[in-house]
């Protein structure tokens, strides 16, 4: 399997330093609000993204549901907006290399600067302290070498972009996706295209059929979703289909789609009514052992959880697969991780045993 082995980050949002240990191929996060565990999602794709300079920004804008966020709310991925303090993420992967990325906020002054600011703009002899360039220094480490990199954006002073440097030399092979706790997550084309063009879409449409009796099948059509329904003469747009519908084929292609080697899943019950739980953990398992990819969760309910011990104990070839983390933000240790192998969750059903927060 590909994918981490293990992550630690500093300063990043409201985490002050968390390491996570032993990764399996698939892991969930549990916690209360605000305790972190889509920072730790996040954190995750940034180290697959770090050649990627638009990644942070793209990010900050799913987290407030726009297609668009400004450049300065990149100062929110800095422990206390404070861009003195550097978020950093290490982490060593199953490839047996190690990765290691820092985050940058500063101003730079160049000549594209200079013709942004000639342009319509007032000079005046005051310093520029706001920044303008966001800097993502990174390295990877193998057992005989160690290479550096480098990629930015800058940005004029109506936040346009005006200069991109990619990291030169450097060659990302992974490819990480992100659903969203929102309903429009993922990228549902993309994937229904690249499994039609495998010959895979059938996968995807069986697994719709266990979470609908009545889907007869699925069809892209010009980068759009469309299913049929029994008694139906015409095929019906999955964009207008209930949100339950749209959250399990996300999920559900995403998984299936082998040239996503990582999925990261944020709040995974959202929209979903609890009795597709079960029917999406047996796919998510099944899908991630068949296509080779690790799989990253966060949920809130513990509905899931109960549903997700019910399919392990029917197939029992997963429960090794699966790790449980509790992400505690304590007043005397800062943010932990307790960590749960299957025999934990299962005991924690079996006597009603609160996981999902660690009183301390």
């Amino acid at each position: 399997m590909d994918g981490f082995k293990n992550i630690e980050i500093k300063n990043f949002r409201g985490i002050d330093h968390l390491k996570i240990e032993d990764f399996s191929r698939v892991n969930i996060f549990l916690g209360q609000n605000n305790s972190g565990k889509s920072s730790i999602l996040e954190s995750l794709l940034l180290l697959m993204g770090m050649s990627n300079p638009e990644l942070p920004q793209n990010i900050n804008s799913i987290r407030l549901h726009s297609y668009y966020s400004t450049f300065l709310d990149l100062g929110y991925m800095f422990r206390n907006f404070n861009v003195k303090v550097i978020p950093e993420f290490s982490s060593e992967m199953f490839d047996d290399t190690k990765r290691h990325l820092a985050l940058y906020l500063t101003y730079i002054f160049d000549e594209k600067t200079r013709a942004d600011m000639s342009v319509g703009q007032i000079l005046t002899s005051e310093t520029n302290t706001s920044p303008n360039t966001l800097k993502m220094v990174f390295d990877i480490e193998s057992s005989n070498q160690k290479n550096n990199y480098e990629s930015s954006i800058t940005v004029n002073q109506q936040g346009f972009n005006t200069n991109m440097k990619l990291a030169e030399g450097y060659l990302e092979k992974y490819n990480a996706v992100l659903l969203s706790s929102g309903l429009g997550g993922g990228n549902l084309a993309n994937d229904l295209v690249e499994l039609a063009k495998r010959k895979m879409k059938d996968i995807v449409t069986e697994r719709l059929k266990l979470f609908d009796s009545r889907i007869t099948s699925l069809e892209i059509l010009n980068n759009v979703a469309y299913i049929g329904l029994e008694g139906i003469d015409q095929l019906l747009a999955v964009k207008m289909q209930g949100d339950g519908l749209r959250r399990y084929l996300n999920i559900v292609a995403a998984s299936a789609n082998p040239i996503n080697n990582i999925l990261l899943i944020d709040e995974i019950e959202n929209g979903l009514h609890y009795s597709a739980y079960k029917k999406l953990w047996e796919a998510i398992f099944a899908l991630a052992v068949s296509t080779n990819k690790q799989v990253f969760v966060t949920t809130h309910s513990k509905e899931t959880l109960y549903r997700l011990n019910d399919m392990l104990e029917e197939h029992s070839e997963y429960q090794g697969e699966m790790t449980l983390y509790t992400i505690e933000q304590t007043k005397l240790k800062g943010h932990q991780a307790y960590r749960y192998p299957y025999e934990g969750l299962a005991e924690a059903c079996k006597n009603n045993i609160e996981i999902r927060s660690v009183a301390l």
